[in-house]
């Protein structure tokens, strides 16, 4: 008789098969196993609160969380990753900040790729935090595409917390005030909203077909960064135009 570790790791491989696409139907991943559907669903659940899967809200679709491919990066990294690491040095190099790459994990903002800068006074989240989405730039320009609707959901809970005197919103109009001002000039600034002292200038980066993936984002104290906001910004940009164009690429064979 198989373990209950075996079971999952026989789920968690059966997401290798991307003939369907990235994200998999219960019904499909239980005719994967050779176990019932119900079976399987149950596994999917007990695996989501610790985001090793995530499913889609719309399709009811799963895929492989973040903290599992971040587990998996040191054997082969993801294409997002890889495209990232030169994008990011660069962005250090010109600017002298903490550069970060940041995707979605449910209502959070998952770090998933940080590069260093020489200064000796730095700042910013380390690979593996998560972040509320309201009160970050990373989180606010992840929620670019999402209508008011889907932004309440997403931040119910983190706005009902105390800001503790920072300068995070305070309530849902705040936050839609401040994010569709971010929208309308193409980045993101939170100064100050989770820790006195930071800033982050954050930018979405999009996948060839539109879709917001992830976010490339610059850290440092507030002293260093305020000054040069639109600079930080219009570096920014850049870094995610770069980012985009990388993943647009078609993968060479060299290179896989």
């Amino acid at each position: 008789m198989d373990s209950s570790a075996e079971r999952v790791a026989t789920l968690l491989l059966a997401f290798a098969d991307k003939s369907a696409g990235s994200d998999h139907k219960v019904s499909d991943l239980a005719r994967a196993v050779g176990r019932e559907r119900s079976q399987v669903s149950r596994m999917l659940q007990a695996l989501q609160p610790s985001g090793l899967v995530e499913q889609d809200p719309e399709t009811r679709r799963y895929r492989l969380g973040w903290p599992l491919l971040l587990l998996a990066s040191g054997a082969g990294d993801t294409a997002l990753l890889r495209a990232a690491r030169p994008v990011l040095r660069k962005v250090v190099a010109r600017t002298g900040e903490v550069a970060l790459l940041s995707v979605q994990q449910a209502n959070r903002s998952l770090t998933v790729l940080r590069e260093e800068s020489t200064q000796s006074l730095r700042a910013g989240g380390w690979v593996g935090r998560s972040s509320p989405l309201h009160c970050t730039a990373s989180g606010r320009a992840l929620l670019f595409d999402a209508d008011d609707e889907l932004v309440e959901a997403l931040t119910a809970d983190d706005l009902l917390a105390p800001a503790h005197g920072l300068t995070g919103p305070r309530d849902l109009d705040e936050l839609l005030e401040r994010l569709h001002t971010e929208r309308r000039r193409g980045y993101s600034v939170a100064s100050e909203e989770v820790e006195i002292g930071l800033t982050s200038v954050g930018v979405p980066v999009r996948d060839p077909v539109g879709d917001i993936v992830a976010v490339v984002n610059i850290s440092g104290p507030t002293s260093r960064l305020i000054p040069r906001i639109d600079d930080i910004a219009r570096r920014v940009r850049a870094a995610a135009g770069g980012l985009e164009a990388a993943l647009a690429r078609p993968l060479q064979p060299g290179n896989r």
